[in-house]
């Protein structure tokens, strides 16, 4: 056993462990999903009305609004330390992925190919890539921590962590 295990056993037994996630990503996530907010009633007042596709503004708008609802939920669950937040933040990129995609391939026009590609590159892309690394860094602790689990005593029932029995008095 590495003095590096001991030291892991003792902090998640004091429960001195740091967050996987730095504290700033809960902050900076509701600052997009508040700043989404505008952008997304400036496309539902600005987008064409007639576009080659059925109900345009709707399609967006729509998009937008649930892009923001998965970054604020996103801010939330890692702001409270909860596991859900690797899913959340795995829907969340892939969302922001979707996004510069179909904001690049959409574009009509140099200048707005040109202020979707600086969007993508600059915002919704590195924003995905910090979504999916809380994602890998989440998964990644709960296989760390599952062989700490049961040699604790802690067992899984019904995808539930149980803990170990009490000792017999």
């Amino acid at each position: 056993m590495a003095i590096g295990d001991l030291r892991t056993r003792a902090r998640l037994r004091s429960g001195r462990t740091r967050w996987l996630v730095p504290a700033w990503i809960a902050p900076a996530f509701a600052i997009c999903a508040v700043v989404l907010v505008p952008w997304t009633a400036l496309l539902f007042a600005t987008l064409p009305r007639h576009y080659v596709a059925n109900h345009w503004r709707f399609a967006w708008g729509g998009f937008d609004l649930a892009l923001g609802i998965a970054l604020a939920t996103t801010a939330v669950l890692v702001a409270r330390h909860s596991p859900f937040a690797e899913v959340s933040a795995t829907v969340t990129g892939t969302l922001l992925c979707a996004d510069a995609w179909f904001d690049v391939l959409t574009s009509r026009g140099t200048s707005d190919i040109v202020q979707a590609a600086l969007s993508a590159a600059l915002v919704e892309l590195p924003l995905a890539f910090v979504c999916f690394w809380m994602a890998r860094n989440l998964a990644r602790a709960v296989e760390v921590a599952i062989p700490f689990l049961r040699a604790a005593g802690f067992s899984t029932r019904s995808g539930r962590l149980e803990p170990p029995p009490d000792p017999p008095a």
